[in-house]
């Protein structure tokens, strides 16, 4: 079984058994093992690693993946193994694999070139699975196959009209939630927001919280928005902020009382507030119900 973990693939080394990723990129390595029989009696092994690095593109639907097959340690009758790897992902992804034929033994490696053809509006998630198969004149192998981290390609950033792109369809892995930093630069607001995450369930917090998730339903947000800053009277200047964010599916009163708040901060940082917020939500390509940490 392989674990999966979001730690940031860039930084960090591929370590078999484990999947390493982040927003972007992923990282897996796999321990392969092909036993040779004859008459059903194991003759001969060979093992090896296999070391996939893949690069979503969050502006594009095309993008590449290395994938990389260590020296091979042969024990018996298991030399002159022919290896043949093939590469799917579903439609109406491609996967196009430059992968060669290799006759196990010296280390090798080729590319595997990606892409996605998902509609206006529409997502689509998939995985690239990878399926093996061996052969040696005169003798007995298996094969095996197994999958990369789930992927998902989307178009869905349009304008109100839904007329024209506000950014171009692009891939990521949902899996890994990125965390919103920009808060941290309006005082009051960020001020508000460390209140409210240091009780209740702690929502938004990274490492000992719960995750926001995005709401796309503007008269939700609109909705939530009343519930918690409806009958708010803010003095001259000031703004009702509320936390959890009303693009939240937490916003609202979605939470017990414990769990959010309100304050009233300038309308200066109120006003960019909601800019930054948006701009994340294009930047890291969150969907609705995409999970995400706010960081002050």
């Amino acid at each position: 079984m392989t674990a999966v973990t979001g730690i940031g693939a860039a930084a960090a080394t591929c370590k078999v058994g484990k999947i390493i990723y982040d927003r972007t990129t992923e990282c897996e390595t796999v321990q392969g093992t092909v036993r040779v029989l004859d008459n059903r009696v194991v003759v001969g092994t060979a093992t090896f690693t296999i070391s996939h690095e893949m690069t979503l593109n969050k502006k594009s639907l095309k993008w590449s993946e290395t994938m990389r097959v260590s020296k091979a340690n042969i024990v018996g009758k298991a030399g002159g193994i022919r290896m043949g790897v093939s590469v799917s992902c579903g439609s109406p992804c491609k996967a196009s694999s430059h992968v060669p034929g290799h006759t196990l033994g010296s280390a090798f490696s080729g590319k595997v070139d990606y892409s996605d053809g998902v509609k206006k509006n529409k997502t689509h998630s998939s995985a690239a699975k990878y399926t093996f198969s061996f052969t040696k004149p005169g003798y007995t192998l298996g094969g095996f196959s197994y999958s990369s981290l789930g992927f998902r390609c989307d178009d869905t950033f349009w304008n109100v009209a839904n007329t024209r792109r506000l950014v171009r369809p692009g891939c990521v892995f949902p899996k890994f939630k990125p965390t919103l930093k920009t808060m941290s630069t309006l005082p009051e607001i960020a001020k508000n927001i460390r209140r409210i995450q240091s009780k209740g369930g702690h929502y938004g917090r990274p490492g000992s919280g719960h995750p926001l998730h995005r709401l796309t339903d503007d008269k939700k947000a609109a909705a939530n928005r009343r519930a918690v800053c409806g009958k708010a009277k803010p003095p001259v200047g000031k703004s009702c902020d509320e936390y959890p964010f009303a693009r939240t599916h937490e916003g609202g009163t979605a939470l017990p009382a414990a769990s959010r708040g309100i304050a009233m901060v300038p309308e200066g940082e109120q006003d960019k507030q909601g800019g930054r917020i948006i701009g994340f939500y294009k930047q890291e390509r969150l969907v609705n119900k995409d999970g995400f940490w706010v960081v002050v």
